[in-house]
C-alpha cells in the first residue's frame, strides 16, 4: 500500500498465519482502533501445514504498536528511508478463543537504515539486528539481539 489510510477497528492490523506473506507500506497513515495495540501478528493460530512467514517492508512509513511473532514462524522487518517504529516485539499469543498459542518469540530479523528510527516500548528479543544502534532509542528498555543486550 501507498499512500492513504488503512484503519483496524478491531483486532490485529496485519495477521499472518499457515502463509508467506510480505507486506510493503510507504506513506500510509495506519489508524488501530483496537485496546491491544497490535500492528502485527506471526503465529499457527492453531492451523498447521505451511509456514508462517512475514516481511514488513517500512518505506517511509510510521509505525506502531505491538507486534507478535510465535515460536514457529519468522519476521524480516525492514525500516527503510525515514522509517519509524514505535514499538516493542515479542512472542506472546493468545488466539481468538483465549488459547495461547505462543509464549517464546520466534525468528525475527531487523534491518534499520541510517535514516530510520526505531523507539522500543518494551524490552524486546530479536534474533539479528542490521543497523547503527544509535538508531534506537531505549527509552529505559533493552533490545536483546540473540540473548545478549544490545548497547
Amino acid at each position: 500500500m501507498t499512500g492513504g489510510t488503512l484503519t483496524s477497528k478491531n483486532g490485529h492490523v496485519f495477521h499472518v498465519t499457515n502463509t508467506n506473506a510480505v507486506i510493503n507500506l510507504s506513506g500510509v497513515t495506519i489508524i488501530n482502533e483496537d485496546s491491544e495495540n497490535i500492528l502485527l501478528s506471526v503465529c499457527a493460530d492453531g492451523w498447521s501445514g505451511a509456514g508462517n512467514i512475514a516481511t514488513l517492508n517500512a518505506d517511509g512509513q510510521e509505525l506502531s504498536g505491538i507486534i507478535k511473532v510465535g515460536s514457529d514462524s519468522q519476521l524480516t522487518l525492514n525500516l527503510t528511508n525515514g522509517s519509524t517504529f514505535t514499538g516493542s516485539i515479542d512472542g506472546s499469543i493468545t488466539n481468538a478463543k483465549g488459547t495461547s498459542v505462543s509464549t517464546e518469540v520466534g525468528t525475527v530479523n531487523v534491518k534499520l537504515d541510517s535514516t530510520s528510527k526505531w523507539t522500543l516500548t518494551a524490552d524486546t528479543y530479536i534474533t539479528s539486528f542490521d543497523g547503527d544502534v544509535s538508531n534506537i532509542i531505549t527509552n529505559g528498555y533493552t533490545l536483546y539481539v540473540n540473548g545478549t543486550a544490545l548497547t
